[in-house]
């Protein structure tokens, strides 16, 4: 399953990459001879459609500086693809300066029986027993674009925003009694707020013939007193937009944090990707 996963995800990055390849190569150089023009407009709004595949390695140590166990959530838990809506928006309050906004959330929980031990925090829980694992999130980014170069077909701008992420990891296991009771409840909850400044670049193309192919690119890497980690997120899309209120797309887009936190609530370390194909209907004003 989890080949096919991965596989399936391969083949959507291809047919986007073949996609943009074959409207680069036929889309006249210039742009078409419709009025409207996306790169012109002050605003546009995109709702979709977003299939979140979350990658997660996980360490939660104890508060008396045990070390955790290293957990490699799909493996224990399963790996699960969820749809989940996403809407992205930009707002041009003038041709060279840009605000951009993005929101998308993720959940999912899975009963399994353990096939380690894992030490979670302070507690032990052994092979064998029955945990249930959940995993949630939510993003929310606003960003500000200068268009350092901007024509009819081509915008250029760089980016500097911040990419807002409320994470929880719970693992909960019953302790059984001797007698077959609930003695109790080993684990716990993992949860982190990561606000992280993010700076990059992006570029939309008008191909001609109401194409476009927009693309974008961020990076940051932070070390304070909480955090030291890093975060790369890039997306690309090619949409078909005709008319203001007519506007269709498809996307990839893939998001990973690297990070050690010492908090109250969560000390440990992570490794997190989600990514995933997006498709989307997109209005501009």
């Amino acid at each position: 399953m989890r080949t096919n996963k991965a596989l399936f995800n391969k083949l959507i990055g291809v047919s986007l990459l073949a996609a943009a390849s074959v409207l680069l190569a036929t889309a006249a150089p210039g742009a078409s001879a419709d009025d409207f023009n996306l790169i012109d407009q002050k605003a546009q709004i995109s709702l979709g459609t977003f299939l979140n595949n979350s990658k997660l390695k996980i360490r939660v140590d104890g508060e008396a500086g045990s070390i955790g166990t290293d957990i490699d959530w799909g493996n224990s838990f399963g790996d699960s693809e969820k749809s989940r809506f996403r809407l992205d928006g930009v707002w041009r309050f003038s041709p060279r300066h840009h605000m951009r906004f993005m929101y998308t959330d993720y959940n999912r929980a899975k009963t399994t029986t353990l096939q380690q031990d894992i030490e979670w925090g302070d507690d032990l829980i052994l092979a064998g027993s029955s945990a249930k694992g959940t995993l949630a999130f939510s993003i929310i980014e606003a960003a500000y674009e200068y268009a350092f170069r901007t024509r009819d077909d081509l915008e250029l701008c760089l980016t500097a925003g911040l990419h807002y992420t409320t994470f929880e990891a719970k693992l909960l296991a019953d302790v059984q009694t001797p007698g077959g009771g609930v003695g109790g409840t080993l684990g716990g909850k993992a949860s982190v707020d990561v606000p992280l400044p993010v700076f990059g670049g992006r570029a939309m193309w008008r191909l001609g013939r109401s194409f476009y192919l927009d693309a974008q690119a961020q990076w940051f890497a932070l070390s304070i007193d909480e955090y030291d980690g890093s975060i790369l997120n890039y997306r690309a899309n090619i949409m078909w937009q005709p008319k203001k209120s007519i506007g269709i797309g498809i996307g990839y887009d893939s998001f990973k944090v690297d990070a050690k936190v010492k908090k109250t609530s969560f000390t440990g370390k992570m490794n997190w990707t989600y990514e995933g194909p997006q498709i989307f209907y997109n209005v501009a004003f």
